[in-house]
């Protein structure tokens, strides 16, 4: 396990007192436009090392507060407001990271990775434990009128769904951990996000990314069909001046039933059944669509892309179809940022309709 404190500036860490835990805070930049907190901004800057000395900041925080998951086991930094008393933007960030077998540039035995993995899928259920018992209090914030961090913005929307996979992993866990990766293999809906190693997200990015080769064809098809240009999609200005043309495909209300679902299809909502149902289809894009505007907000005004893990940043490039396969890590962090940078600017889907028009170009 890696920990490390990063402050919001250099050399913070040494002038840390030892009556207290120095933790991040956050301040919020806009009124609740949802159940999820719209961005709020949030200090940080230099790492510094965890030393030996500064290891009963750690015990503090836990005293205090008690052990606290925030679920994205490969995002190297965990983040919550100070719980009472004023804010102190000077804080520091406690980071941790939980060990994943399937991380590049490790060499390891057969023994190792299986014991990796049992340790791993093991701790990932006592952290999807700890998110259950933190979503309540998250709410709690939340309707107060508290901000709260993207970490915990990622509990709420994950943990529901992590609730019903949790007794048949868990059974799995207990009796039969052998069997889980070939489980998983065959019934990959079965794992919990905090049990998802980076080998399963980068697996499903190839597929996923396969599927959107050919559903932007279609898209390029329609768009000229429109009488646009794919190479209008190439930037915000000209992005921007397309939108305004009052196109239908840019607007949710006014999706034709057809652009509707390849929209869906390409973002990876839908389901059995779902793609014929447009109203529910709808609702649940515009959904999608103001998780985005909220997560970017995050993205943005944490400055968290170039400090998210490996598994955590092809979940945030996949929500967005934003091609992961076969990139670099760089790559993908400029992608990312590319996009957070259009969002400030440009509603959503216009952004999602210049990844279906510029996607070959992308990968």
């Amino acid at each position: 396990m890696s920990l490390r404190l990063i402050s919001s500036r250099p050399g913070s860490v040494q002038g840390a007192s030892r009556s207290r835990l120095l933790w991040a805070t956050a301040a919020s930049v806009g009124p609740l436009s949802s159940p999820q907190q719209r961005a709020f901004m949030l200090l940080s800057g230099a790492g510094q090392p965890l030393r030996p000395r500064h290891k009963h900041i750690l015990a503090t925080y836990t005293a205090f507060i008690g052990p606290r998951s925030m679920g994205l086991h490969t995002t190297t930094f965990k983040r919550s407001p100070w719980p009472t008393g004023p804010v102190d933007t000077n804080a520091p960030i406690v980071a941790e990271t939980r060990a994943d077998p399937t991380l590049p540039g490790q060499t390891l035995t057969l023994f190792q990775k299986v014991k990796g993995f049992i340790s791993f899928y093991k701790s990932g259920l006592k952290e999807l434990v700890s998110n259950i018992k933190s979503v309540r209090k998250i709410k709690d914030r939340l309707a107060e009128g508290s901000p709260i961090s993207r970490d915990e913005l990622q509990i709420l929307r994950r943990t529901p769904a992590d609730k019903l996979r949790l007794v048949p992993f868990g059974f799995l866990v207990v009796v039969i951990p052998e069997i889980i990766p070939l489980t998983i293999l065959l019934f990959p809906g079965i794992c919990p996000s905090t049990c998802v190693t980076y080998g399963q997200v980068a697996k499903m990015a190839a597929k996923s990314d396969t599927k959107r080769t050919n559903l932007h064809a279609q898209a390029v098809a329609r768009i000229e069909g429109l009488g646009l240009a794919p190479a209008e999609f190439a930037n915000i200005k000209s992005l921007a001046d397309v939108a305004q043309d009052g196109k239908g495909i840019f607007g949710l209300d006014s999706l034709a039933r057809d652009d509707l679902q390849l929209v869906c299809r390409f973002l990876g909502l839908g389901g059995i059944g779902l793609l014929n149902d447009e109203a529910q289809l709808r609702t649940r894009l515009g959904a999608h669509l103001e998780y985005l505007r909220t997560d970017d907000g995050l993205l943005l005004a944490e400055q968290a892309v170039d400090r998210l893990g490996l598994t955590e940043l092809h979940r945030a490039c996949q929500e967005r179809a934003i091609p992961s396969s076969g990139r670099s890590d760089e790559q993908l962090r400029l992608s990312l940022s590319d996009w957070t940078e259009m969002s400030r600017d440009l509603p959503i889907l216009p952004i999602v309709w210049s990844r279906l028009a510029l996607f070959n170009q992308l990968k």
